[in-house]
């Protein structure tokens, strides 16, 4: 495990890594291993699901071991330390980062779409604030083109009458101040819903932030907001967008917003225990992946879906089929259609265990799809994540018409070699 990219408020571990107060693997001291423990046992107790990506055991002759499962992304505890879980691959610290954010870009839950994936995850920028950045970029992009300015509706007693008086106002407040007006007018102004969103989610951030870059940028776009108001009722603000044309380019800013003001909480996991966390399961985030790169890249002639179309195993929809990506193609020439069916799997896989590991489970199903949707070619794309050899990627399995191929996918660099298997798939 390298340890370039840590800094003493960072404790960086790889899916499945078990994490000790003391003896082999990922050591940290006693107060921190309390913390995350407290963490952990607070969201059990309020019934979240917080230990869907770690897990507490208890080890002869160690003791307590907390173990990182298939979920990656930041955890940040309330005394501010950070937990970074990274994708297990067969590579360095800095490429697992890479990894973990091409994959994001690819996620529809992930706001930012447009980053450089390289340059952010060789960056020595913790997670937490990795996202901060993010966030910050679309926020300065918005203020480059200039905040949106809406009507909104104000009350103010004025010496000089505009818009509409408000006669039971005026009566109360001005029965003896007759030089006064109480009256109703439309506003135009930068202080709109969205820039209110925009000025807390900076406060946050620049609460929060542990980059010091992160401070200094979130500080300076939030001089061009001195003319809005702080907001203490974000949910109704959020309740009072209307999506249009003239808030268009504030899309991305406002979900990161959403995500900052509650607290990250992309992984629904944090209650009341003042942690913070942006985690995926590492499942999702492959299928998005590899599904986004086949829908961009397939050739001519592919029609591509994903999720869909959904068949079932038995009459009356019992046992529900959704491979994740089905192609279908119709040859120009004798008008025959061929279906071919590509499924993800994160999973570890051994180059020296029967079968690789694959569960038999996953080829029941690779076969119910086959016979299913008509296909005579179902490919499973598992992660290389282990130590098979450079002519290692391609496995065949064949059962009478059918057959069923396992490709290892290099996440680092193995893009133009799928999608050249892709084009004619063979052992």
């Amino acid at each position: 495990m390298e340890n370039n990219m840590q800094t003493p408020n960072v404790i960086e571990v790889m899916e499945y890594e078990a994490i000790f107060c003391s003896g082999f693997g990922r050591n940290i001291d006693k107060k921190t291993f309390k913390e995350l423990e407290h963490v952990m046992l607070e969201l059990s107790q309020e019934g979240r699901d917080g230990l869907d990506f770690l897990s507490l055991s208890s080890r002869k002759g160690i003791g307590k071991v907390i173990r990182a499962k298939n979920y990656v992304g930041v955890l940040q505890m309330p005394s501010g330390r950070q937990l970074q879980i990274l994708p297990k691959i067969q590579t360095s610290n800095v490429d697992a980062r890479i990894v973990m954010l091409k994959m994001l870009k690819t996620f529809r839950e992930f706001p930012s779409k447009s980053f450089d994936a390289t340059e952010l995850g060789s960056s020595k920028m913790p997670m937490f604030d990795i996202y901060i950045s993010l966030f910050l970029r679309e926020v300065s992009h918005i203020v480059k083109r200039g905040l949106k300015s809406d009507y909104r509706k104000k009350e103010e007693n004025v010496r000089f009458y505009k818009g509409k008086m408000n006669f039971a106002r005026q009566l109360t407040i001005n029965h003896v101040h007759k030089e006064r007006f109480f009256v109703a007018f439309d506003d135009y102004s930068i202080d709109c819903a969205e820039n209110r969103i925009l000025k807390k989610a900076l406060m946050k951030a620049m609460m929060v932030a542990s980059d010091p870059r992160n401070r200094r940028e979130a500080r300076r776009l939030l001089q061009y907001f001195d003319h809005v108001i702080e907001s203490h009722t974000i949910d109704q603000e959020f309740k009072s967008i209307l999506e249009n044309r003239k808030n268009r380019q504030y899309t991305t800013s406002l979900e990161w917003s959403r995500l900052l003001l509650n607290d990250l909480n992309i992984s629904n996991m944090v209650g009341n225990t003042r942690a913070q966390s942006l985690l995926f399961s590492m499942n999702q985030l492959f299928e998005s992946y590899v599904g986004n790169l086949i829908e961009r890249h397939s050739g001519t002639g592919w029609e591509v879906s994903l999720k869909n179309p959904v068949k079932s195993l038995f009459d009356r929809g019992s046992f529900r089929l959704v491979p994740d990506v089905v192609m279908n193609y119709i040859c120009p020439i004798d008008n025959v259609k061929k279906t071919r069916i590509i499924d993800m799997k994160w999973k570890v896989l051994h180059p020296n265990i029967k079968n690789l590991g694959i569960s038999q489970a996953d080829m029941y199903q690779m076969f119910a799809y086959a016979k299913k949707y008509a296909s005579e070619q179902v490919i499973v794309v598992y992660p290389l994540v282990e130590s098979f050899a450079p002519n290692q990627r391609v496995f065949c399995y064949t059962s009478e018409d059918i057959k069923v191929y396992i490709y290892l996918l290099d996440c680092v660099r193995g893009e133009t070699d799928l999608l050249r298997f892709l084009e004619n798939p063979k052992c």
